[in-house]
């Protein structure tokens, strides 16, 4: 890794020159509002079918040992040969969605709205921050965050592809195509967020544009530059798996190439570490780089570091649930503290899209891994608050692996993670568990002043006690308990950007097409039109639980357009469109296109669908959107 990590093509020379584009104002409709704050609506976990306490057809679990895999590191004076990854020809693609009728499942005027959201909040972000990272939408100010190139444009073009807002991305492409990935004043890249954000963010425009779902009119030097730019990002942010076990790093120093480790202390000794979801997000954004490139460098790199978290030293406190902290040197499990919460979320959650994504030997292993990890959800941590058997909650453990009877919103995810493990694996047992851990957590949204959510909640257990002896004895928790199943934690009122929730139920109604679970994705829709919009843009609430929110904070996270406004759109457009047999979401809701033949769609080897839409894909995609 001298010259370079991978055996890819010579490094791109980005240009720099300043792009500045014109102001234009949406003249579309304004979306509806609610004009007051009606506070907690009616309970809403009741479902005909309860989370099952078992599942069946669990097979057994075997890893590929960590020292099969062989990758040119540090002291590599020359690039390897890279090794092709065509599939031939590509596999049928497995059926998920509802079978909504022709020309139903869709809500246009709902859609428009959500449009318009993207454009207000687009256009605050032109006007004051255009080629910065983030809007501050209090100040109209920006801030560089994640590192000065532009986070709120790659993270949300994709959105605006699917939209249909051709204006938007034409801006868009234009200044991605000047961004230069290969440095940064603004330190060391953290490279989570630098993967699933910007990496992601490009070559799901990448798949979405050459799929031939989506008009793309665009100019096409732009539109190609996606795939390149992604290969430039990943081969600096590439460095930081170079350790011993593969492991990333939780940061790259992009000046010298090499990994800047993260560390957790266990009694007296510090490790090396990276936290589990850090370490375990990998797979689905650099498998599909792999098969774009027809490099299979990419795949092994993510796959050599894999394989310890999923074969995890020592055993965790349930099986598959692993805690939040690896130790990089040499593989181990550092914590217990396991379960789908903020930590270890996306980890779990690629293990079953990396097996959607395609199916391999090694994603086979992902996919039996996850269904432990869910196997021991459903035995020990999906639990009902006291005097609510219908209200399902999933706890996270303690670091020593004690069950804590709390929850955060990053764990909403979770349902939706079930629903899509229904479908694919043929499991129906997890749409029970899906629609549960969904109705859990729509409860912490509809029962609040503001209609959104909370970061944290915590909840009492059958006997009536708490893991927290403070919360045992706190009389208001228990009062907000006994009328709604769960407390919210103190300072963790806050409503910023969270997407998970209505992540789960764009799932739901996508799966199950009933209804219910996209009027809950409107209620929240005009929950954040009546809370977070200001006379700028959206914002952060500082307290769900208040009238109004409270008071808000100046920050509008890139996410926001990447995930909050699509999975809201996705729900009312047609159901055709980012069709959940086709497309897999990564964990910043960045769809890529999964190795299956569907008509002309993606059905060559490379994976990679370059050629012209056929006449029916186009007219079906045009009519899906009026």
């Amino acid at each position: 890794m001298a010259s370079l990590l991978l055996a890819i093509s010579p490094l791109l020379q980005i240009a720099t020159a300043a792009y500045s584009p014109a102001i234009t104002t949406y003249q579309g409709p304004a979306p509806p509002h609610i004009t007051e704050t009606h506070g907690p609506i009616r309970a809403s976990y009741a479902h005909p079918n309860q989370a099952t306490s078992s599942l069946t057809g669990i097979p057994s679990y075997t890893v590929t040992s960590a020292s099969s895999y062989s990758i040119a590191y540090t002291n590599s004076t020359s690039p390897a040969t890279p090794t092709a990854t065509g599939n031939g020809t590509l596999p049928a693609c497995k059926k998920i969605q509802y079978d909504f009728p022709a020309g139903q499942g869709g809500n246009a005027t709902r859609a428009a709205a959500v449009a318009e959201a993207y454009q207000y909040a687009w256009n605050a972000y032109r006007q004051y921050a255009f080629g910065k990272d983030e809007l501050l939408p209090l100040n109209r100010s920006y801030i560089q965050d994640w590192y000065g190139w532009g986070v709120t444009i790659v993270d949300g073009i994709d959105t605006a592809i699917v939209m249909n807002l051709t204006d938007i991305v034409e801006e868009q492409l234009a200044y991605i195509q000047t961004i230069d990935f290969t440095t940064t004043p603004y330190g060391p890249v953290e490279i989570f967020d630098t993967s699933i954000r910007y990496l992601g963010g490009l070559l799901s425009s990448h798949d979405l544009l050459k799929s031939g779902l989506f008009p793309n009119s665009y100019n096409q030097d732009q539109v190609n530059a996606l795939l390149s730019q992604a290969v430039t990002l990943a081969n600096k942010i590439a460095y930081g798996f170079d350790t011993t076990t593969g492991i990333a790093s939780t940061n790259v120093n992009f000046t010298s190439n090499t990994p800047i480790q993260g560390t957790y202390t266990v009694g007296n000794i510090t490790y090396n570490s990276t936290n589990t979801a850090s370490a375990g997000t990998f797979l689905l954004d650099w498998l599909r780089l792999s098969d774009l490139t027809g490099n299979d460098t990419y795949r092994q790199l993510v796959e050599r570091g894999e394989s310890y978290l999923v074969n995890p030293n020592p055993a965790p406190a349930y099986p598959g649930l692993v805690g939040t902290q690896f130790d990089v040197d040499s593989g181990r499990l550092l914590s217990f503290d396991g379960g789908w919460h903020s930590g270890v979320d996306s980890f779990l959650e690629y293990l079953l899209k990396s097996y959607q994504y395609e199916q391999t030997p090694s994603t086979t292993q992902y996919k039996n891994f996850w269904l432990q990890a869910v196997q021991s959800t459903v035995e020990n941590i999906a639990l009902h608050p006291y005097n609510f058997p219908d209200l399902t909650f999933i706890s996270e453990l303690d670091v020593n692996g004690t069950i804590t009877q709390t929850m955060d919103d990053y764990s909403c995810f979770a349902g939706g993670n079930f629903l899509l493990g229904c479908k694919f694996l043929d499991m129906p047992e997890l749409c029970d568990l899906g629609v549960a851990a969904a109705d859990g957590c729509h409860q912490t949204y509809n029962t609040t002043l503001t209609g959104l959510g909370p970061l944290y909640w915590g909840w009492y257990n059958s006997s009536n006690e708490q893991y927290d002896p403070l919360e045992d004895n706190d009389a208001a928790a228990r009062k907000f308990a006994a009328e709604y199943g769960y407390f919210i934690e103190y300072q963790d009122e806050t409503w910023a950007d969270f997407p998970e929730s209505i992540e789960s139920w764009f799932y739901a109604y996508r799966i199950t097409g009933d209804p219910r679970w996209a009027e809950y994705v409107w209620e929240v829709f005009l929950a954040i039109n009546e809370t977070a919009r200001n006379d700028v843009a959206f914002t952060h609430v500082n307290n769900v639980n208040m009238p109004f929110g409270g008071s808000q904070s100046n920050a509008l996270d890139s996410f926001f357009f990447a995930e909050v406004l699509k999975y809201i759109y996705l729900t009312f457009a047609d159901p055709n469109v980012v069709n959940l047999e086709q497309f897999v979401f990564n964990t910043e809701s960045h769809p890529l296109l999964v190795q299956c033949g569907i008509g002309d769609i993606d059905d060559n080897s490379g994976g990679n669908a370059t050629g012209a839409p056929s006449h029916n894909v186009r007219r079906k995609f045009e009519h899906a959107v009026k």
